[in-house]
């Protein structure tokens, strides 16, 4: 939101005592569309003030209303609602599904549908509407309908057993399914072990309180012997040794192993070798399982062990992830032999990804052999890419920025032919009356149906739109990654370009960070809450508020307005990119993962390369975070002022065991 169409000046938002002022006039600005009933038509006014007549039940209100609204646009949407509202109407709601069949209504109806018929035992019509629904919930009706009209078949018990053998709590509409399987007798004392096996290993100590009145007494005994193995594995492992080799302690010894392991890997796989490996009858799997997860997680510690570890591995332990961190393992090790036997092993299937295919020209450049390096260098330095721009710094190349529009000209015609689809009309309304949960649903949906090359069509028409979330998501969909204006738009320069003058960051840097946050999404929250465009935790927002001076008390609401978010947003960017000595690589993995974490990262002796150190990050979230900032970061730089300020040489300083904490001088490039 421009600071402009608010009537406030530039020059008044400076000072820092008005910014309380500000937030509160955002906030008011900032509600829902419809309450500025001044931009709607008059078909808008009446369809919001239809279905406000439908929610409290003013029906004859409604009913005249919806009688002017027949040729709307979103006249389905009334129909909807008013069905949805009136579930034991099986009439109503059956002519709606036949109505509007291919809609995200219907399907949102027929699950509501469902739901009602379930909790209210409707069981000959809930089997006439189910179809092999994936929600938990109502599979659990669909068994308990089944079981009560058709009998105990062995595949409805089956089907019952897979639902109930696991370690979460299922929701109350699975009481009824897992009644029957209990009055049957269709539960073993061995399934009953199983299952609590499941929940010690998830921690669901309500459920494994639940089933423990079910167990023998000799498998309660077993039990306790868990609990303390829970508070207690370095202990309780030493005497497990000496166990009887059965099913239980076998489970047990394995979450053990595991827990141990957290406090000292290496400790646990020499007691897993000695005292448990070849002892216990474990299977080949179990066995498999173990050693893997102590591997990796000390390859993910970057213990100079890892690579043996590693490679003591039975065929049947490895996988995709084992390949790759026995590439990272031996690159952090500096073992460019051990590295290059690693991507040799890798399918070509996964070796001949970006990503591989550079550190095969990493490896080989190491080891002498620069003419191979050279070839592939030349070869990834034509993508515009993470990979792609290290390689043209490899060879001392300009970085290619390949601009391909989503939407080629022999297809510009189709974008305005798919706005006029029913469904996209509909999805433009709901924009403009401000219901966009409506409209980000039924546009997933429809998307979700169409070609890759009708995908890139929605995509420009989303664009076309302002709706720049929606169309990076959906040329990502389209796997078409070459459009640099749809997928990497300037917005919020103003508000960008002011905070990056205060707090002394390059605007590619903020811009870098909101794309990788958030794509846009002003309204966006995470499932861990972090909120708006750069991704703050309602905590870290208010506190950085605190330093600002902002008296006025910050909410939810008011930290996703745009302004307020890049604010405080640039301003914590500001903090770790300080606390980090201004190194951005080292900044934008705190940013991402927390500060403690990335100090569990540093390299022990030794400085390491940027390029190793990033892709040898514990986290693939953060590991994959960073390259895209980086990515992110070089194409605005390029794009404000078609230039390139920040070479990603420039940024990637090699990574030091304890970096440098200052505060930078204004006008200093972060490296």
């Amino acid at each position: 939101m421009e600071i402009e169409r608010l009537g406030v000046t530039a020059k008044a938002i400076r000072k820092d005592l008005w910014f309380g002022i500000l937030v509160v006039l955002l906030v008011a600005l900032a509600g829902p569309v419809q309450a500025t009933s001044a931009f709607l038509s008059a078909e808008q006014k009446a369809f919001l003030e239809a279905s406000s007549a439908l929610s409290s039940g003013a029906m004859e209100r409604y009913r005249r209303l919806k009688q002017q609204l027949v040729n709307y646009d979103l006249y389905p949407w009334l129909e909807y609602e008013e069905a949805r509202k009136n579930l034991k109407d099986s009439a109503k709601v059956s002519r709606f599904l036949e109505k509007y069949p291919e809609t995200v209504m219907a399907q949102r109806l027929r699950s509501a549908w469902l739901h009602s018929l379930g909790k209210r035992k409707q069981w000959q019509q809930f089997l006439a509407v189910y179809q092999q629904e994936k929600d938990v919930t109502l599979r659990c009706y669909y068994l308990d309908a089944a079981m009560s009209t058709k009998g105990m078949s062995p595949e409805l018990v089956e089907q019952a057993k897979l639902l109930w053998l696991t370690g979460k709590t299922r929701p109350d509409a699975c009481n009824g399914t897992f009644a029957h399987l209990y009055k049957h007798k269709k539960i073993n004392s061995s399934e009953y072990w199983q299952r609590v096996a499941l929940a010690m290993k998830q921690g669901n100590t309500s459920l494994v309180r639940f089933l423990e009145k079910k167990l023998t007494k000799s498998r309660k005994r077993w039990l306790a012997h868990w609990k303390k193995m829970k508070k207690q594995p370095e202990t309780t492992l030493k005497a497990a040794s000496q166990w009887t080799d059965t099913v239980e302690s076998r489970d047990i010894i394995l979450d053990g192993i595991q827990r141990y392991a957290r406090k000292d890997v290496l400790a646990a796989w020499a007691l897993w070798q000695r005292a448990f490996r070849d002892d216990f009858s474990f299977s080949t799997a179990q066995r498999d399982l173990a050693e893997r997860k102590m591997a990796l997680r000390a390859a993910w510690r970057h213990l100079p062990e890892a690579n043996e570890m590693l490679s003591q591995l039975q065929p049947g332990a490895v996988n995709k992830e084992v390949r790759e961190w026995r590439v990272r393992s031996a690159l952090r090790q500096w073992n460019w032999k051990a590295a290059q036997k690693a991507l040799a092993a890798m399918p070509a299937s996964e070796r001949s990804s970006e990503q591989w295919r550079y550190w095969q020209a990493r490896v080989a450049a190491a080891l002498g052999k620069e003419a191979e390096a050279e070839a592939i260098y030349r070869e990834l330095m034509q993508e515009t890419s993470y990979y792609g721009f290290l390689a043209a710094e490899k060879l001392g190349q300009p970085y290619e920025f390949n601009h391909e529009p989503v939407v080629s000209p022999d297809l510009r015609d189709n974008v305005a032919l798919l706005s006029q689809r029913p469904a996209f009309r509909r999805i433009r309304e709901l924009y403009e009356i401000g219901r966009k949960a409506d409209a980000n649903r039924e546009w997933r949906f429809e998307t979700a149906r169409l070609s890759s090359i009708e995908k890139r069509v929605a995509a420009q028409l989303a664009s076309n739109w302002g709706w720049h979330f929606s169309a990076i998501v959906t040329t990502a969909s389209a796997k078409h990654f070459r459009d640099l204006e749809l997928r990497f738009p300037l917005l919020y320069r103003s508000e960008i370009k002011r905070e990056a003058g205060r707090q002394n960051l390059p605007e590619s840097l903020i811009y870098g960070v909101i794309r990788r946050e958030s794509a846009y999404r002003e309204s966006v929250e995470s499932p861990a809450g972090a909120l708006g465009l750069m991704q703050l935790m309602p905590r870290t927002a208010k506190m950085v508020g605190k330093k600002l001076g902002i008296k006025k008390k910050l909410n939810n609401t008011s930290i996703k307005i745009p302004e307020i978010n890049i604010r405080l947003g640039s301003r914590y960017l500001r903090e770790v990119m300080d606390r980090y000595g201004n190194h951005v690589i080292l900044a934008t993995a705190s940013y991402n993962a927390g500060p403690g974490r990335v100090k569990k990262w540093l390299p022990d002796e030794a400085p390491l390369p940027a390029d190793i150190w990033v892709d040898t990050i514990t986290f693939d979230e953060t590991r994959n975070y960073v390259k895209a900032v980086l990515f992110y970061s070089t194409i605005f730089d390029w794009k404000l002022d078609n230039k390139i300020d920040y070479t990603m040489r420039e940024r990637m300083r090699p990574i030091s065991p304890q970096p440098e904490t200052r505060v930078v001088s204004r006008g200093a490039a972060p490296g």
